[in-house]
């Protein structure tokens, strides 16, 4: 198991390998990525604003479609593993896979929802041995992902 560092801001917090590197995009993504290139993830934090009307759980859901619809484009041989939404009273979480076994790409989706916040990443795995295998890896990752005092 690598060493780990974590990232924490006024609203968020995820832990990751050490050696793995900001690769932050011209478009202010954040994006960190393995020494050697074969995984990375994105994550970004969305304020929805005062107007909101949905609740976390719709929140969750609602970006669950937008993500899987771009992660899932038809007739390239993507399927999907897994799809989930946990709902509490006041946070709802959210978790889908996919996998490419054509070209061995894999890639998770994490939602954390509270209030008018969400919380996204994507996790990739460019040149996954298996879906098991990169489900693993990312494992402490994404449960380490997290929404500060929600």
């Amino acid at each position: 198991m690598p060493d780990f560092d974590r990232i924490t801001f006024e609203s968020w917090t995820i832990a990751f390998p050490a050696d793995w590197s900001d690769q932050a995009q011209e478009n202010g993504s954040l994006y960190f990525e393995a020494p050697d290139g074969s995984m990375g993830f994105y994550v970004a934090l969305w304020n929805m604003g005062d107007e909101e009307q949905r609740g976390p759980a719709e929140l969750i859901q609602t970006f669950q479609e937008t993500e899987l619809e771009n992660f899932l484009p038809k007739g390239e041989g993507w399927a999907l593993l897994q799809r989930q939404l946990e709902d509490s009273s006041a946070t709802a979480t959210g978790l889908w896979e996919v996998f490419n076994e054509q070209t061995s790409y894999y890639v998770c989706g994490r939602q954390v929802a509270a209030g008018k916040l969400v919380l996204r990443a994507t996790f990739h795995d460019y040149a996954s041995a298996s879906p098991e295998h990169s489900a693993e890896f990312f494992s402490p990752i994404i449960s380490s992902l997290a929404l500060r005092d929600a």
